[in-house]
């Protein structure tokens, strides 16, 4: 009787969530959100520096997908032992790819669509979106790695660099 008074005291976890018991593979599962979204990006730059734009609109279109993908994911991820923070700041940096794909980056794209008739103005309003977005994005990327550290601070997590 006490033991099965105990067990349907237990931890009760939701189905609909991700759950993790090490810290190092909750870690690793926003990390591996985080690349392969920055992938996805880069084959999208990739396409804007050096292919069609029927190229580029494709692969913002993948950028699109998969950084609503990946923002659903850090939706459903459970918090490791009541810590939200990391969770958090790589929800808030797969929002914004999504926002921007949805704002800036289709402004930017419907610009580039002028092709010859694209003005001066159109080319500095392309610089501009540029650079805030390199801006915005360096703080998003900025304030997950901070909430990485400290999760792997507070979890005693090493963190190893790839490069």
């Amino acid at each position: 009787m006490i033991a099965m008074l105990l067990i349907a005291c237990g931890n009760k976890r939701d189905p609909n969530l991700t759950y993790f018991d090490k810290p190092e593979d909750y870690n690793d599962y926003i990390i591996q959100e985080q690349i392969a979204v920055f992938d996805v990006f880069d084959q999208f730059i990739n396409e804007i520096e050096s292919g069609t734009l029927e190229a580029a609109n494709s692969s913002l279109s993948t950028l699109h997908t998969r950084s609503k993908e990946a923002s659903e994911k850090m939706s459903k991820l459970a918090d490791y032992k009541k810590n939200t923070a990391f969770r958090d700041q790589g929800k808030a940096l797969f929002d914004f790819y999504v926002s921007q794909c949805e704002t800036d980056l289709k402004e930017m794209m419907d610009l580039f669509a002028k092709d010859t008739l694209m003005t001066e103005e159109d080319q500095k309003r392309i610089d501009e979106i540029a650079n805030q977005f390199d801006q915005k994005e360096k703080q998003a990327n900025d304030l997950l790695i901070s909430s990485q550290e400290a999760f792997a601070k507070k979890f005693r997590l090493e963190l190893v660099d790839d490069k």
